[in-house]
């Protein structure tokens, strides 16, 4: 393919995937932070900041053994940033390191398309198994892996003190 993708549920549209700086992954990790279902992110935005936050994220994904030339952000056809799309990985499998869709475009389904690009990524490059994890909370998440096909195999609690 030639870097787009066809959604699904938007009829004639067009997604493209493309490569871009550490800059401009910082500033999505930002902006894709603000109104997340993500436990963990919320936690961090309250105690943290929004920047704080992008940061601690941006940190932990280049010091993941994944590769950072496998990282995406994706444009509507007329050039619109939807979101990032972070393929990686842990010392024993490919993983579904890190998808966002900014908060204009959220309630679209684009987390279809930019779960898709994260598998199509590791499928193309040889994987044979890829994990994912969200909240229990996360439920468009949650139904997003669904949809692609991906089964829970294990589920893990984290307990922590309230935010004060």
């Amino acid at each position: 393919m030639d870097g787009r993708r066809r959604p699904p549920h938007v009829q004639g549209a067009w997604l493209t995937f493309a490569p871009a700086s550490d800059g401009e992954f910082l500033q999505l990790f930002r902006r894709t932070a603000v109104g997340s279902l993500d436990d963990e992110t919320r936690r961090n935005i309250a105690v943290k900041g929004a920047e704080a936050t992008a940061r601690g994220e941006m940190d932990f994904y280049l010091g993941c053994p994944g590769r950072r030339e496998w990282w995406r952000v994706a444009h509507t056809s007329d050039g619109q940033v939807v979101g990032l799309a972070l393929p990686s990985a842990t010392p024993y499998a490919r993983n579904v390191g890190y998808l966002g869709v900014v908060p204009e475009f959220r309630g679209h389904g684009y987390v279809d398309d930019l779960l898709t690009e994260i598998t199509l990524i590791h499928a193309e490059s040889g994987a044979e198994l890829i994990t994912a994890t969200t909240d229990t909370g996360n439920a468009p998440m949650a139904a997003a892996f669904a949809r692609a096909g991906y089964r829970t195999s294990e589920t893990r609690m984290l307990y922590s003190a309230p935010v004060t």
